[in-house]
């Protein structure tokens, strides 16, 4: 019966409507175990079922997440390619293909215990709905999804995105606990009963139902309660049920319970039973748990021993319940097996968190030999995908420990080089470096092989990180040789990346450049994606990090795309990290803050993807007079333990200019003192520049011979205009301004100051007065705050994206109009919201209007 969700449904049908007109929609639905979402969508599925095919998927909590189980129930037409070897992309466009051929209502319950690969096909979805008539509704247990739960990287990543929303489902109030005991006839107080339950659908029922004088304490009491009441067949069949987990045939829970069919018609007559278009079940979760919670040890293991028996004969193939049942009756040799099948299955369909818990099943249970450091080898990497990465290590370091008792090197080489990159991956540089040297001191002796090719690469990729030019040239090389000679494409493309960089950071741009374009196009003529996301990150953070902001903006945004269409999430968080530099150095700070914020909320996110974003949130925010103080403790101690001057050198220079913006330039010196080393060390004229500059502000005279890079040369130098000139061509406003800070001509300094103003940037239009000021120079007067201030703290551009919102312009037509990309004006859309201070745009427009920020439009 459904009670109080009239609105809810109503909302829901809405868009159904505009879903079925052609372009879908994705509704996310919290609540509560119990609260009464499923009643929802059925009721919602009963009203469209005249209209559109109705899709049913589920995730079960009996085991690890079977790999895309709800889409494998939900769209029976990608069957075929779930038990084949295509890649998941292929996959995924099949599915939404399915998706796109006729109006369909998809449901799929209970994603709080969804597999990765479900989540990940849920993304892929959720970004390409355009086109297909498709409502999908998606419930979960709001209160069990923590901040770390793979769910909520998901919701955090379809925040923004178009035809995507999420509702929640409330508990019942007294008066709906009143209309549910009118319809049951039952002689209980509502207040009573609503007291007891917290007004939840499900446990209201469920105590309504097993009746008597008095009311069970709990919701397990009350299912025991209808449990004890079935005859002793009826209560072997809904044991057998309860141990089975999901949805079976009659004839299945029949042979587990060791009764005929008529103990499970008893159930179902009952109630404790339901049918389902997949099999016979139970009506909730919270009753199968309460039943199987409630059998006795030796009962539960008759049940899965039984259960092992008829799997095995009927399914051999669904290694994970094979796996679940063999543990459940301690046959641990059989659970081991079918675990590491299990793992491989659900890896294969890129299910990877549940392929590292099957993983770490087949090792609690036994797996030995040689075979076992197998198992940690996947194991580790299982972890390394799914950002598990102290595991990863552990795991990887428990292999080489086999292999070395084993004696086989080549595979000993093998987990020293993954050592390498896993050490980086957590910024433990000096441990890197370590593993890397070793891999090939194992492998080099054994003669040439693949493994030697990616471990010379390795090194070429630290030595490339570190910014040795030199060290790179020598190992990329080699890599590069051997890598051509053997004919391994993907190690060609790693090695010529790496040399590209080198290249281009000693001067060698066109040829830097050449190498880095080689290693894209064998990537994508390979179908390499991830080496297809570095090349594009490369080409894009060393333009950054030369201060070329076009070219760095063209090749980051280009890769941004390339990633999301392939759903490579942490290469588009690294790159968006980047791109939050680029945006904050060209004025565009709202943008800035508001992209690094939404990646520093990211769960997991890498602290190589932390730093720049949390070292740019840092100065955008600074620069307008923003508190900063938590950005840059974040830059500085994620960078402090990486060893690399390319996180070291931004967080330095961020807590320095803060130290600037607010009167404390004299704590830059320890500010700047690693990384100043590190600059000097490896010659990085761009890193040398600028940490000159911010010392130089707290009285540290540069060196005379000091190898900076133009701009920053100039500046140091007190040619100021030449400074500017140089800036304003690279295409810094911010940067243009400091440089004529201390410049003797006053006229310059005054347009530095009002350009700062435009910007946003008032905190460092004031910092750079009151530095005139420090060094005896005129300073030009600041025009009044309300001068210089737009109505609710917005640019203009911010002020247009705002006055279009208020016309009922959708973010894509908002772009056409602008000439900017939709992610731009996301960016735009959010800073807005932030600053006028409410949660929707149509909030934003009215309080706009309200308060005299935009005239009647």
């Amino acid at each position: 019966m459904l009670v109080e969700r009239d609105d809810l449904l109503g909302g829901l049908s809405a868009s159904m409507d505009a879903a079925l007109a052609g372009d879908g929609e994705l509704v996310f639905i919290g609540g509560e175990a119990g609260v009464g979402k499923t009643s929802l969508v059925r009721a919602l599925a009963g009203g469209a079922a005249a209209r559109c095919r109705i899709r049913t998927g589920s995730v079960d909590n009996v085991t690890t997440a079977d790999a895309l189980a709800a889409f494998h129930d939900a769209v029976p037409e990608i069957r075929d390619l779930l038990a084949g070897d295509g890649d998941r992309i292929a996959l995924f466009r099949a599915l939404r293909a399915a998706l796109a051929g006729g109006p369909s209502l998809v449901i799929l319950e209970d994603l709080h215990w969804a597999d990765e690969a479900t989540l990940d096909a849920l993304r892929f979805l959720a970004r390409r709905l355009d086109g297909v008539p498709a409502l999908i509704v998606a419930t979960y247990r709001h209160d069990e999804v923590t901040a770390r739960h793979p769910l909520t990287g998901l919701l955090g990543d379809l925040a923004t995105a178009p035809r995507t929303s999420r509702i929640v489902v409330p508990p019942l109030t007294v008066d709906g606990v009143g209309v549910l005991v009118d319809a049951a006839g039952a002689d209980v107080e509502p207040a009573t009963l609503h007291a007891r339950t917290g007004g939840n659908a499900f446990f209201v029922s469920e105590l309504l139902a097993a009746g008597g004088a008095s009311l069970p304490s709990s919701v397990s009491d009350a299912v025991l309660a209808r449990f004890s009441r079935l005859p002793p067949a009826a209560q072997d069949a809904a044991a057998a049920a309860a141990t089975l987990g999901t949805s079976a045939d009659a004839a299945l829970i029949a042979a587990v319970a060791g009764r005929n069919l008529d103990a499970v018609d008893l159930c179902l007559d009952d109630g404790v039973l339901v049918e389902a278009p997949d099999g016979i079940g139970f009506r909730h979760v919270l009753a199968r748990q309460a039943v199987e919670q409630g059998l006795s040890a030796l009962r539960s293991r008759q049940l899965h021993r039984r259960a092992l028996r008829e799997v095995l004969a009927r399914t051999p193939e669904d290694h994970r319940r094979i796996a679940h049942h063999a543990a459940g009756c301690g046959d641990s040799a059989t659970a081991a097996v079918h675990a590491a099948l299990a793992a491989r299955q659900a890896a294969r369909l890129g299910a990877h968190r549940e392929a590292a818990t099957q993983f770490r099943a087949a090792l609690r249970h036994g797996v030995a030999g040689p075979e076992r450091a197998g198992i940690f080898v996947a194991l580790s990497y299982e972890c390394y995908l799914t950002d598990q990465l102290p595991e990863a290590i552990t795991a990887r370091q428990h292999a080489l420990e086999l292999h070395e008792l084993h004696g086989d090197r080549a595979a000993v080489g093998e987990d020293e080089r993954w050592l390498s990159r896993l050490s980086w991956f957590l910024g433990r540089g000096a441990d890197a470096e370590r593993y890397a040297t070793r891999a090939i001191a194992t492998l080099e002796p054994l003669g040439p092989s693949d493994a030697l090719a990616m471990a010379f690469s390795n090194l070429a990729q630290l030595r490339m990180l570190a910014k040795d030019n030199a060290g790179t040239e020598e190992w990329g090389t080699r890599a590069l040789e051997l890598a051509t000679r053997l004919g391994e494409v993907e190690i060609q493309a790693h090695a010529l990346n790496n040399l590209g960089v080198a290249a281009i950071l000693e001067g060698q741009l066109p040829e830097g450049a050449a190498r880095l374009q080689r290693s894209l196009d064998l990537a994508l003529a390979g179908g390499l994606e991830e080496h297809v996301a570095r090349a594009y990150t490369n080409l894009g953070s060393v333009a950054v990090d030369q201060r070329r902001y076009p070219a760095g903006l063209r090749d980051l945004e280009a890769g941004i795309a390339y990633c999301e269409e392939h759903d490579l999430d942490s290469w588009t968080r690294y790159m968006q990290a980047w791109l939050c530099i680029v945006l904050g150095e060209v004025g565009r700070f709202d943008e800035s803050l508001a992209l690094a914020t939404t990646l520093l909320d990211s769960p997991g996110i890498s602290p190589v993807s932390a730093i720049p974003a949390a070292a740019a949130a840092a100065r955008a925010a600074g620069r307008q007079g923003d508190d900063a103080t938590g950005f840059v403790a974040l830059a500085t101690s994620l960078a402090s333990g990486t060893g690399e001057l390319q996180r070291i050198a931004p967080a330095a220079c961020a807590a320095s200019e803060d130290a600037w913006l607010h009167d404390r330039s004299d704590e830059i010196p320890s500010h700047t003192e690693a990384a100043w080393t590190l600059a000097l060390e490896h010659g990085d004229p761009w890193a040398v520049g600028e940490l000159a500059w911010w010392r130089s502000l707290a009285g540290i005279v540069p060196p005379p011979d000091l190898d900076a890079a133009a701009p920053f040369a100039l500046m140091l130098a007190g040619d100021g205009e030449a400074a500017v000139e140089a800036w304003e061509e690279i295409g810094s406003p911010v940067w243009a301004a400091y440089a004529a800070m201390l410049d003797p001509d006053a006229s310059r300094a005054d347009a530095a100051m009002r350009a700062l103003d435009a910007l946003g940037a008032q905190a460092a239009a004031g910092a750079l007065l009151r530095t005139r000021r420090e060094h005896g120079l005129p300073a030009p007067r600041r025009p009044r705050a309300s001068a210089r201030t737009r109505p609710g703290q917005l640019t203009a551009r911010e002020l247009d994206v705002l006055t279009l919102l208020a016309r009922g312009l959708s973010n894509p037509e908002i772009a056409e109009t602008l000439v900017v990309s939709p992610r731009t004006v996301e960016h735009h859309v959010s800073a807005v919201l932030r600053k006028l201070g409410e949660p929707t745009r149509g909030r934003a427009v009215a309080a706009a209007l309200r308060d005299g920020v935009l005239d009647e439009v």
